[in-house]
């Protein structure tokens, strides 16, 4: 999937941002390009359901890896 971000700004010059097909952290790393292109401070965030099943599963998958090399 391709990852897309989308950019509005408000009338009253509030800028907001939404991250599509990224999954776990990954949209973090775009934080610090926005503040520096669009020369603004973030002022809050929210984690997506894609975060938060991105890093349940990965939790998972090395829990299992590790029961399967303690075996």
């Amino acid at each position: 999937m391709t990852h897309r971000l989308t950019v509005t700004v408000g009338r009253d010059g509030s800028i907001s941002a939404k991250t599509h097909g990224m999954t776990g952290s990954q949209c973090l790393d775009y934080i610090p390009l926005l503040e520096d292109l669009l020369d603004a401070e973030t002022v809050s965030s929210e984690f997506t359901e894609d975060y938060r099943r991105t890093s349940a599963t990965v939790d998972n998958t090395a829990s299992q890896q590790q029961s399967q090399w303690n075996s």
